[in-house]
């Protein structure tokens, strides 16, 4: 059988599963869980899949609500499919409600319908099918735990689609860092006895006027921004505790390391000029930037056009965020994009107005293209013998 002739059987058989694919979307939708608690999306994800016939192992590489499933045999490609099911805070009246404005209840419905419509053809192909929960993409990016831990390594393609306003294929994603500064000083009256404090207000202020000056020494992809976390709590006494918090990033996470030791030092400066005592940690995880193989990525845009999606929009690194994505990239090669949502809104997401999209009848046409497009070129892996080669080797070069 032929590849294309494949890919029609592939299309067939997402149309037999495309109900599941939406129950699945439809049910992160109403039970949204924070990252690292999503105890509920992670049982009814493994449990669909053992319905399928794939084995589960949860958790997965010591994260908890991380997991694998697989369905297949030994002999052939490994292509893994990665779902994202944590939810965002702060909706509802009262701003105290969960809500998947992130759309990850949708890549958890179209990477799950891309695994079911594969494993109906699978007799067609040797290999494995793996799903592969990462929760915790909003926070503390668990892809990075996996990844630390060899969970992707195995892997001969890895592939994920996100809602956006735009459709794309040409992605970025900037490494990215956060550090926290905490600063003790010493509280006084600020009027009768201001000589006798030290003010660790003015080493937070003094933290920002160093990273200020700093951005016309750094390469213009770099983006630093933050906030003020504590800034005292009383206008007539000296700030003794303060802190702030910074995220920093750069389209690569070698010269990120660069720019996270000058912004450190920004504080260390304030430190010296204030006197207030300096602590500072950073974040766990550090997110890479992405990894394209446009190879890999051209066959996902042609499986796209092939369902209707076009007017592709080509991302540059002034304009980026980050993702956990990305050091997925740095393990194996790892295809990833974006469907536009333009057509019935615009919004964006994680806006409020982003719920009423996202478990939508539009979302789910269009996590029916994206389920086809991810599996079909999923199939030109598994069954290209050339392609995987090329795409293997240019991972390889790009890796060293």
């Amino acid at each position: 059988m032929t590849i294309e002739a494949l890919k029609s059987l592939l299309y067939q058989a997402e149309d037999s599963v495309a109900a599941l694919g939406e129950n699945v979307c439809d049910t992160i939708f109403k039970h949204p869980e924070l990252g690292d608690q999503e105890f509920f999306s992670a049982k009814f994800l493994t449990d669909e899949m053992a319905k399928l016939g794939f084995s589960v192992t949860m958790p997965y590489c010591g994260v908890e609500t991380a997991f694998r499933c697989e369905f297949g045999d030994d002999e052939g490609p490994r292509i893994g499919f990665l779902a994202e099911y944590d939810a965002l805070p702060g909706y509802g009246a009262l701003k105290n409600e969960n809500g998947h404005a992130c759309g990850h209840n949708w890549i958890a419905g179209s990477t799950f319908a891309a695994c079911a419509a594969l494993q109906k053809v699978k007799e067609h192909f040797k290999g494995k099918i793996v799903f592969i929960g990462t929760p915790a993409e909003e926070t503390d990016g668990r892809k990075i735990d996996i990844m630390n831990a060899g969970g992707f390594d195995d892997l001969d393609a890895a592939f994920q689609l996100h809602l956006s306003s735009y459709n794309a294929v040409d992605c970025v994603a900037l490494a990215c860092t956060d550090v926290t500064f905490e600063f003790k000083g010493k509280a006084v009256h600020a009027s009768s006895r201001p000589e006798d404090g030290i003010n660790a207000l003015d080493a937070c202020n003094l933290t920002f006027a160093g990273v200020n000056a700093l951005r016309q020494h750094v390469s213009s992809d770099v983006r630093i921004h933050g906030i003020i976390k504590e800034g005292g709590a009383a206008c007539n006494t000296v700030p003794d505790q303060c802190s702030m918090q910074l995220f920093v990033r750069a389209a690569d996470k070698d010269y990120l390391e660069n720019v996270v030791e000058r912004v450190v030092n920004c504080a260390k400066g304030a430190e010296l000029m204030t006197g207030a005592k300096l602590t500072w940690r950073r974040a766990q995880n550090t997110f890479y930037d992405y990894k394209v193989i446009p190879e890999l990525q051209e066959k996902l845009k042609n499986n796209m056009i092939a369902q209707g999606v076009e007017g592709f929009v080509t991302e540059d690194i002034y304009h980026s965020g980050s993702t956990d994505i990305g050091n997925v990239s740095y393990a194996c090669p790892t295809s990833y994009g974006y469907l536009g949502t333009s057509a019935v809104t615009d919004a964006q997401p994680h806006d409020v107005a982003y719920l009423d999209i996202v478990n939508s009848p539009f979302a789910y046409e269009l996590l029916h293209k994206g389920a086809k497009a991810m599996a079909a070129t999923a199939i030109d892996v598994f069954c290209d013998d050339a392609f995987r080669a090329k795409i293997n080797n240019f991972y390889a070069k790009k890796q060293a």
